[in-house]
């Protein structure tokens, strides 16, 4: 058992534990009620097929930046260490570990039966190989600004020595990590899916190719991969944590949401799993004894703005368009009160989390008020010149809703509002790293429960997901200073001055917190819901009663 276990995470972990349980029954007015228990002894064997809104552009856990290719990684690697339900830090391939002087040095003892997809073993080598590897990856994980906590890690990441210091191997399944300076978040951040530990030789003997052959240490492996249409896993014999019980697993990818066509193969029993919100879950209502499961998750759907774009470079029209929102009605319209709404980043439960927002203005504010900048044209006394992009990734009759309540909204204040759908994953990534986009729709879960994998991830200047172009250096301070901090009272007032700094810049406009909301098939059991999303929960417990 771990000897050191961080306050910060333990906060999170009881809130949690005591509030948000996972909910299931068999009637969608009781969703809220605790989990149904095994209906029998389980047994092994049977196909679980699951819905992809999205076509992963790769399987390698250091290059993947959506929850579509995280929902197979999850299933295919693991880290040192997991998180349960409840949100607590437990083992994975880590059987121990031990923090030691003032919470700078961890050491890990590797479970002895732990190896990889190809039969090789887990070794402390294949540890140090996975941290190296994610220090020099570009575009940077999400998991880099913890990495660099480690002695040398700057330094072996800019290229000035070979070598990482920081991390001493003592044996096989044997080694320890030393950091520069305590750091609050650390083993959280091995929980995270860039974290997951690879093998050596294989990544160096495919290369790039690891990203469609990957090779891993999780309860299933890849057994084939069809292009926006299908993934397909086999259940791993060895895994260091029990056979599953599921034959296969078989991702069925709908490239653009399509909604409709899930919701007929689900209702066919062509998948056992699918989400479900407001229009889906009252064409479901007709069916008998659907396991209905929900529970309020670390999320946040927002409109992302890119402020280094001509027409959004005026903070004040950036505001106007925050506070010009209803999100009540908002949220009523699209989900019948199902989703929590929020002007704030940080959802509730997390440390740090303010139910206001700073970036709110009481005022009466207009356009016409504003003094307005198009393609570097003065147009304050004209409202009307302006028009502006939404991207969206899908287009479903859900999305075309909600961008139409938008449109109602800014066409009150004089703006025209254009929709762009690039319904492949990647090439809507693409448009977002071109600077092109203007305004974007965006859902974020946690990597892990700490306020950094929102701030950090989102608005760090280099991060990846960083799209709305927020350069500020005091930011970036701010957010290296937090991580340093060991009093969690302390550390979750920093999160709420980082925060209120972010949303009095306007890069962002956040909408709603989202429920994990999930209806199953009536056979399937052990189900498990995580507050980081469903995409996060290995499947290797599921089994089906038929």
């Amino acid at each position: 058992m771990n000897r050191f276990k961080l306050s910060c995470l333990c906060f999170v972990s009881l809130f949690f534990l005591n509030v948000l349980l996972p909910g299931c029954s068999n009637q969608e007015e009781n969703e809220n009620a605790t989990a149904v228990s095994s209906k029998s002894t389980p047994f092994y064997g049977g196909n679980y097929r699951i819905p992809l809104k999205g076509n992963p552009a790769t399987l390698d856990p250091a290059y993947v930046h959506d929850n579509f290719g995280e929902s197979v990684v999850h299933q295919i690697f693991d880290g040192l260490v997991r998180f349960d339900n409840y949100l607590s830090i437990l083992p994975a391939l880590a059987e121990t570990w031990e923090v030691t002087e003032k919470g700078t040095v961890y050491k890990f003892k590797i479970k002895d039966n732990a190896v990889f997809h190809n039969k090789e073993p887990v070794t402390s080598e294949d540890v140090l190989f996975s941290i190296k590897r994610l220090l020099r990856v570009d575009p940077p994980s999400a998991v880099l600004p913890h990495l660099l906590k480690i002695d040398g890690a700057n330094e072996y990441k800019m290229n000035i020595r070979d070598t990482l210091s920081g991390i001493k191997i003592e044996n096989e399944k044997t080694f320890s990590i030393y950091l520069l300076e305590p750091h609050a978040p650390f083993l959280a951040a091995l929980g995270m899916y860039q974290a997951s530990i690879v093998p050596e030789k294989a990544v160096k003997m495919l290369g790039e190719a690891f990203g469609k052959n990957p090779v891993g240490s999780g309860p299933f492996q890849l057994t084939s991969w069809e292009d926006k249409a299908s993934i397909r896993l086999h259940r791993f014999e060895n895994y260091h944590d029990g056979t599953a019980y599921l034959d296969e697993i078989l991702f069925r990818i709908y490239p653009g949401g399509q909604n409709q066509a899930i919701l007929n193969d689900f209702r066919a029993k062509r998948l056992e799993e699918m989400t479900a919100h407001g229009d889906e879950k009252k064409k479901l209502s007709e069916l008998k004894d659907l396991q209905w499961f929900q529970r309020p998750s670390l999320s946040l759907f927002f409109y992302g703005i890119n402020i280094r774009h001509p027409r959004l470079t005026d903070p004040d029209l950036r505001k106007t368009l925050f506070n010009s929102i209803d999100r009540i009605e908002l949220v009523n319209t699209l989900t019948g009160g199902q989703y929590q709404v929020t002007k704030t980043i940080l959802p509730p439960g997390m440390p740090g989390y303010q139910p206001n927002s700073p970036a709110e203005d009481n005022k009466e504010t207009s356009l016409v008020q504003t003094l307005l900048k198009q393609d570097g044209q003065t147009v304050g006394g004209d409202p009307q010149n302006l028009e502006l992009e939404i991207a969206s990734a899908a287009k479903t009759p859900w999305d075309e809703k909600e961008i139409a309540i938008i449109q109602g909204f800014w066409a009150r204040l004089g703006i025209t509002v254009r929709p762009k759908y690039i319904t492949d994953w990647n090439e809507f990534q693409s448009y977002l790293k071109s600077g092109s986009a203007q305004i974007y729709r965006y859902a974020w879960f946690a990597d892990m429960p700490d306020p950094d994998s929102f701030l950090s991830s989102l608005f760090l200047s280099d991060a990846a997901h960083n799209f709305m172009n927020l350069r500020d250096k005091n930011i970036d301070n701010m957010l290296s200073t937090a991580r340093g901090i060991s009093d969690p009272i302390k550390r979750a007032e920093m999160y709420r001055k980082i925060e209120t700094d972010i949303l009095a810049v306007t890069p962002v406009i956040p909408l709603f917190h989202m429920n994990v909301s999930r209806v199953y098939q009536p056979y399937v059991q052990s189900i498990n819901v995580s507050a980081l999303g469903h995409h996060t929960v290995k499947l290797n417990q599921i089994w089906l009663d038929q």
